[in-house]
């Protein structure tokens, strides 16, 4: 990335979401998700799961424009602490699993996690 290139991603929204928002997502009220014997951990963080989700709402998108904007523009993956991966670990059902299971939860024990 060249320097005009950093300093317009770091006077954009993604430096205030990838350094105030991401941060303070407490990963450990989505444990209750997942099983304690390490055979169904997310396949991705569960930060970068919510802050995902969040990005979608803030910028009013369908999950497909999310997806592609989390797998071609440089901001979402600032935001989203993913720059540095080489491929980027989302597909059309990461964030649909994600929510089946936040919706599973809340459906039996009346408490939203989100």
């Amino acid at each position: 990335m060249s320097d005009r290139e950093k300093r317009f991603l770091n006077s954009s929204w993604a430096k205030g979401f990838a350094e105030n928002i991401f941060p303070a997502i407490n990963e450990e009220r989505f444990a209750v998700l997942y099983s304690s014997n390490g055979f169904s951990r997310p396949n991705m963080p569960v930060n970068v799961l919510i802050s995902a989700l969040l990005l979608k709402e803030m910028c009013a998108l369908a999950d497909d424009e999310l997806l592609s904007s989390i797998l071609f523009d440089t901001r979402f993956q600032y935001a989203l602490h993913t720059t540095s991966s080489k491929e980027q670990l989302f597909n059309d059902r990461t964030l649909s699993r994600f929510r089946e299971k936040l919706y599973r939860y809340e459906l039996e024990t009346a408490i939203d996690l989100i």
